[in-house]
């Protein structure tokens, strides 16, 4: 690999860590779209490898929110009772069989719609009782719905995942994005087993991007206090615009 390439992958990662640690959102989408758009890999092959790099950010971040104490167990096992056994298979059996330019299409699109969301849906504040009584089955079946996101499609983890457990459990902010944290972790887990079992990613990418991803977000977290609540809302809504839109158009 030339030294261009390299760094070039670095650079990604180091900026897509550091805007999905001030997002709180993981930066899947942005990482996927990055190596698509950049450095022309196909849909499967972006996707695994992002899933495979956001999966060693995410799980630091799931240790020290489970050491602080802050997951709600019973939310994640539910949740991913339903997201494990659909990213494993999503990831082995279906992201490699996308077209290229529907995958483009779809993932386009997708982000585009998140982007809508983000600006016109509100956020809940959950600032009612921290853990509302737990609804199993709209859980799990939330769990299967990002469980085809994140493994065919790489995002959904952090984006989709927070509000969902928001509205169904009631957790407050801080609460739902350790909870969030912790079941992107043991999803990407099997994303990443079903990518590796169909020989999805690329190899030689990974210790450059995990590199950059990894000191990308130490920083990033670093500085995401001081922005305000509005700020992050424009950063996410601009980053998926400016994600989706090319992939998008590339389609066409």
């Amino acid at each position: 690999m030339d030294v261009e390439l390299a760094l070039g992958l670095v650079l990604l990662a180091f900026v897509v860590g550091t805007y999905g640690s001030i997002i709180g959102a993981g930066g899947g989408f942005a990482m996927v779209a990055g190596l698509v758009l950049f450095f022309d890999l196909t849909g499967a092959a972006a996707v695994a490898t992002s899933s495979i790099t956001i999966l060693f950010v995410q799980s630091t971040g799931a240790i020290t929110y489970h050491r602080k104490g802050l997951v709600d167990g019973p939310t994640v096992w539910w949740f991913v009772l339903g997201s494990v056994p659909v990213a494993l298979l999503s990831a082995a059996l279906l992201a490699s069989r996308i077209p290229q330019r529907l995958f483009d299409a779809l993932i386009g699109a997708l982000l585009l719609v998140l982007a809508a969301f983000v600006v016109f849906v509100s956020s809940p504040t959950g600032e009612g009782v921290d853990g509302a009584e737990p609804r199993h089955k709209e859980l799990a079946a939330s769990g299967s719905l990002i469980g085809i996101l994140s493994g065919a499609f790489g995002v959904g983890a952090g984006l989709v995942t927070v509000p969902l457990i928001s509205w169904l459990r009631e957790l407050r902010p801080h609460r739902a994005t350790a909870t969030t944290s912790a079941i992107g972790a043991i999803s990407g887990i099997a994303a990443s087993i079903g990518h590796i079992a169909a020989r999805n990613p690329r190899w030689s990418f990974l210790p450059f991007v995990i590199a950059g991803a990894i000191v990308g977000g130490r920083l990033g977290a670093q500085s995401a206090h001081r922005l305000s609540e509005r700020a992050v809302q424009v950063l996410l809504a601009g980053g998926l615009v400016a994600a989706g839109l090319p992939l998008l158009l590339r389609a066409v």
